[in-house]
């Protein structure tokens, strides 16, 4: 027996306000999950259908509303549920489930991207994106391009936007500029909200910026600020900083760059004025004027969530706190700035395997393209005669074919080339990474080294405990990882292997540790034979420092 599944009209006006009115559809929806009169029926007990229509409801109107997906294992059994109905004995037309299964795809790459699951995200966006294509075509009409549901633009908007942003943050420029373009198609056919054409032109823009295509930036800039409806909000002071730093790169003149971005941060909101003093402290600090630069940067830094924005500024902050002299404060920072070194190295691998999900997606997309093309052309060529159909049909495929074949070839030779470049700048990212990271471990182990033998020549009381402190401040796992390693030394055998770290002579670190000159020669000796000379340097090499 067949199944033809129904949906609760009270989802179905809550879905239909959510589109207009998020705020609003929030509360019935949370009207919806509680208890009905009589205090006993609740969301579990309510059919099928329903249930999995709600929780996505509940998972779109929570991210709508600015909350953390809180359903998560609800939302996933929703997509498990609707992509079974593929494969189930159902009935009648199917169209409403395919758009919710577009959709609880989507939500769910939201909540992998929140997770900071970027792969996973971006795999479920262009599964979204496949369903709607496949189920979903546009159709022609003689005014123009539009879509038989006016919800439909609107999500295939909402896609592309996200999917752009995500590949905009992982450095893929020339994809995310495809997608924000897309974004701009859908649009057009059913705006949601007055700024959001301004928004995507915006996004457009800054994928040339940093492409350093300058021309084209300004020329999306400038459309942005043309056609967006409202100058008091963020977006117009986005767009003004964007243009004023814009002005910096392309012709360096720096003095009404600077102007420009000050006004614009002395309007802007608190939760805003970071983003305009990181482009203010990034100009200074390109110009060597560090203490105009440190003025900006540093509480930019305290107050930046983004860990990739926090490394680049630990880098700005640790060149001018070494320029300045202040070790202790360029060390800390150099240290933070290593630290985020790996995160980049994943970053790098993900580029690339993104780079070549993407390039099947649109591989398949354009296959899709010329499957309907194919079909709407045979369907017309039907009403002129079989035996003429067969042999134009014949030819049609035979064309059809030779050109797929070259346009794959085409797509896959520049896919190869794409992923090449992309490899190649992964390597020389990671050869960089590493250089810096040496150096930030070299100069950290010379400062340590130039500090104890400050303390040792001080003659002072307590110098073997004041180099220890030192030692353990910057090093503050060193001693706990030598004792796991190594349980057989004792604790002056330790201390043997801190000094000899430090670079100390046998002289010196008898003196310090109070013992004769050739008691601090056997201990050597007994260290090398234990675990060689220089433990410490063995445990702890550039990586891990």
């Amino acid at each position: 027996m067949s199944l033809q599944p129904e949906v609760s009209p009270e989802l179905l006006s809550i879905d239909s306000l959510m589109w207009y009115r998020p705020d609003s559809a929030f509360w019935h929806i949370g009207q919806y999950f509680k208890p009905n009169g009589d205090n006993v029926s609740t969301i579990s007990s309510r059919k099928e259908c329903d249930r999995h229509y709600a929780y996505l409801l509940l998972a779109e109107l929570l991210f709508k509303n600015d909350y953390p997906q809180t359903c998560r294992k609800n939302l996933l059994q929703s997509v498990d549920y609707y992509d079974s109905l593929c494969y189930r004995d159902v009935s009648g037309d199917l169209s409403t489930f395919k758009f919710l299964s577009a959709r609880a795809h989507y939500m769910n790459g939201v909540g992998f991207q929140e997770q900071d699951s970027v792969i996973e995200a971006c795999t479920e966006y262009i599964r979204a994106l496949e369903i709607m294509e496949n189920h979903f075509p546009i159709v022609e009409t003689h005014h123009g391009t539009s879509l038989q549901n006016i919800h439909i633009p609107r999500f295939m908007m909402l896609i592309y936007c996200r999917l752009g942003g995500l590949l905009s943050n992982q450095f893929m420029q020339e994809p995310a500029i495809y997608c924000f373009k897309k974004a701009l198609v859908f649009n057009r056919l059913e705006p949601i909200f007055p700024d959001d054409y301004s928004n995507s032109l915006y996004y457009i823009g800054l994928q040339y910026d940093k492409l350093q295509q300058w021309d084209s930036a300004q020329y999306y800039y400038d459309e942005a600020l043309r056609l967006l409806p409202d100058t008091s909000n963020w977006l117009f002071k986005v767009l003004m900083s964007s243009k004023a730093n814009l002005s910096y790169t392309s012709s360096e003149n720096v003095d009404p760059a600077v102007s420009d971005l000050k006004r614009i941060a002395a309007k802007a909101a608190y939760y805003e004025k970071p983003w305009h003093f990181f482009l203010i402290g990034q100009i200074y600090y390109n110009e060597k004027q560090y203490d105009s630069a440190l003025v900006y940067l540093e509480p930019t830094f305290e107050q930046s969530k983004n860990i990739e924005t926090k490394a680049l500024l630990a880098k700005f902050l640790h060149d001018i706190y070494h320029n300045r002299g202040d070790t202790l404060k360029a060390t800390q920072y150099a240290v933070y700035h290593a630290g985020n070194t790996e995160q980049e190295r994943v970053k790098m691998a993900r580029v690339s395997y993104l780079c070549e999900l993407f390039q099947k997606h649109l591989q398949k997309e354009q296959e899709t393209k010329l499957l309907r093309e194919r079909r709407k052309w045979v369907k017309t060529v039907l009403f002129v005669g079989l035996p003429l159909t067969v042999l134009l049909a014949t030819v049609a495929v035979f064309v059809a074919r030779r050109k797929n074949q070259k346009r794959k070839a085409a797509q896959e030779a520049e896919a190869q080339r794409q992923l090449s470049e992309a490899q190649q700048r992964h390597n020389e990212a990671e050869r960089h990474l590493q250089t810096k990271m040496e150096q930030a471990a070299q100069h950290t182990r010379e400062i340590l080294q130039q500090r104890a033998m400050t303390i040792y020549q001080s003659s002072g009381e307590n110098r073997m405990k004041q180099i220890l402190d030192e030692f353990e401040a910057v090093y503050p796992q060193a001693m706990p990882e030598l004792t796991t390693a190594h349980p057989e030394l004792s604790e002056t055998e330790r201390h043997i292997a801190i000094l000899n770290f430090l670079r100390f002579r046998a002289k010196e670190e008898a003196e310090l540790m109070g013992f004769t000159e050739y008691t601090t020669l056997k201990y050597r000796s007994n260290l090398k034979k234990k675990v060689g000379s220089d433990p410490i340097s063995a445990l702890f090499k550039v990586e891990k420092i």
